[in-house]
């Protein structure tokens, strides 16, 4: 779940919603990891009324784009709190 300093910090996320961060190996010993990395592609918007909502714009490929905000952080994560890098740990 991204945090509203996360999402003011960092410009990449990890987007889980169809499915989660993977890694399959195959039956020769091929590696394939499976990351839905998004872009932040302006500022995290504030208010100041309500302090615990926040927007950021993302960018996925060439035409996709849509918003992080607090309804939908859940479905998010940032690179260095990816459970692939936890695991290869």
């Amino acid at each position: 779940m991204v945090t509203k300093e996360q999402a003011q910090a960092a410009n990449y996320f990890h987007y889980t919603g169809r499915h989660e961060c993977t890694k399959t190996v195959g039956p020769r010993g091929g590696v394939t990891i499976n990351i839905t990395e998004v872009r932040a592609s302006g500022r995290c918007k504030t208010w100041k009324t309500r302090p615990a909502h926040f927007r950021v714009p993302i960018k996925y490929g060439f035409y996709e784009h849509s918003y992080i905000d607090q309804d939908c952080a859940g479905d998010f994560h940032i690179p260095e709190e990816c459970p692939l890098r936890k695991e290869s740990a």
